[in-house]
């Protein structure tokens, strides 16, 4: 296998019972009418926002690929937040067992400013170690997969 490829979304059942709840009251307030808001046109927003983040989480996916140029990874459909990983410049990677919550917070894109990790599910990522001693986590589904392309490219660019 010379290429890894992976699309994963935010589908964990306790955030879509989290989000359904919050639709829930958000819709019921809206129609009976306890938004608070004495402007008629702000009491929509709160309904809109609230579609809006589902809508979003609901989308979004986390796309991961593997081939002779690098790593790379970024948040689809936007692309917004993307990060990209030369073999030439990286020390070690490899796929390892983690905590979410213990060591990035949750799952998501961590570390806003100068991302950590990027991960939607699970407890299972790639380690990725630059040559400047920078760490970044992408998570994965696909454990055994990702190591085995990680494993050709790493003897290919003689990696560690």
């Amino acid at each position: 296998m010379r290429i890894f490829e992976e699309k994963q979304a935010f589908r964990q059942w306790w955030l879509v019972l989290i989000l359904s709840g919050i639709l829930v009251v958000t819709g019921l307030s809206f129609f009976i009418g306890f938004t608070g808001f004495q402007t008629e046109n702000l009491k929509y927003l709160g309904y809109i926002a609230v579609l809006f983040i589902i809508t979003m989480f609901w989308i979004i996916r986390l796309h991961t690929r593997i081939d002779n140029s690098g790593i790379r990874t970024s948040f689809e459909p936007f692309g917004i937040f993307k990060k990209s990983f030369k073999w030439n410049d990286i020390s070690k990677c490899y796929v390892r067992k983690y905590s979410p919550i213990r060591e990035y917070g949750g799952w998501g894109i961590k570390g806003f400013n100068n991302p950590k990790a990027f991960n939607v599910s699970g407890n299972i990522g790639i380690q990725i170690i630059t040559k400047d001693d920078k760490r970044f986590l992408i998570g994965t589904n696909k454990p055994k997969e990702a190591q085995r392309v990680i494993k050709r490219y790493q003897e290919k660019n003689k990696l560690k």
